[in-house]
C-alpha cells in the first residue's frame, strides 16, 4: 500500500511524507521485561496512533520496536505536526505489563517527498537517517530529513545512542 501511495503522490505532485517511529531503548525494554512486553508497548502505541490518521494514510510495522506511517497529501509542516503528536501521545502513555505499568518515549524520523526521491527506497533512506539522528541525541524527539552533515550520528553509534564500538 505504501508503494502505491508513494507512486500516486509522485505522479500527481500531491505531497506526501514518511514517518518512522521507534520506541526508545526498545531492546532494553525487551531484555528487562520480555518480548511480550515489548510487543504490548508497540501494539498499544499503534492502537493509539491509528485512529488519529486520515483514511488515505497508511500505518505498518517496520522493524523491531518500530512502525512506519505514510502520510498522503501531507506537506512538511503537517508531517512534523503529526510526528510531534505521536511523540507527545507516547510520552503520556502508560502500558499495563503485569505486574507493572510501563512508561516510554519514542524517537521519530520524518521525510517529506522531494523530487530527489526517484525511488521509494530513497525516501526510506532519508527517514531512516533522520530517525538515527533522533536516536543519537537521546530519543524522545522528532528529526526531519534531509539531515545536515553536522547532525549525522557518529560512526559506530548504537541504536540506543550509546557507542557500539567500546574498546
Amino acid at each position: 500500500m505504501v508503494g502505491r501511495e508513494w507512486a500516486r503522490a509522485r505522479r500527481y505532485g500531491t505531497g506526501a511524507a514518511l514517518l518512522l517511529v521507534e520506541v526508545d531503548r526498545y531492546a532494553r525494554l525487551v531484555d528487562a521485561l520480555g518480548d511480550a512486553a515489548g510487543e504490548k508497548v508497540l501494539a498499544d502505541l499503534i492502537a493509539a496512533t491509528a485512529p488519529t490518521l486520515r483514511g488515505a494514510d497508511a500505518l505498518t510495522r517496520y522493524e523491531a520496536g518500530q512502525f512506519a506511517v505514510f502520510l498522503a497529501h501531507a506537506d512538511a509542516t503537517g508531517a512534523l505536526d503529526v510526528a510531534e503528536r505521536i511523540r507527545e501521545r507516547a510520552e503520556q502513555m502508560e502500558v499495563a505489563v503485569p505486574p507493572r505499568r510501563v512508561r516510554f518515549t519514542v524517537a521519530l524520523g520524518v521525510a517529506h517527498l522531494r523530487p530527489a526521491h526517484l525511488h521509494l527506497q530513497a525516501l526510506v533512506d532519508d527517514v531512516s537517517e533522520a530517525l538515527a539522528v533522533a536516536r543519537a541525541v537521546g530519543g524522545n524527539c522528532v528529526r526531519a530529513a534531509p539531515v545536515d552533515a553536522g547532525q549525522r550520528p557518529a560512526p559506530g553509534a548504537a541504536r540506543d545512542g550509546s557507542r557500539a564500538d567500546k574498546n
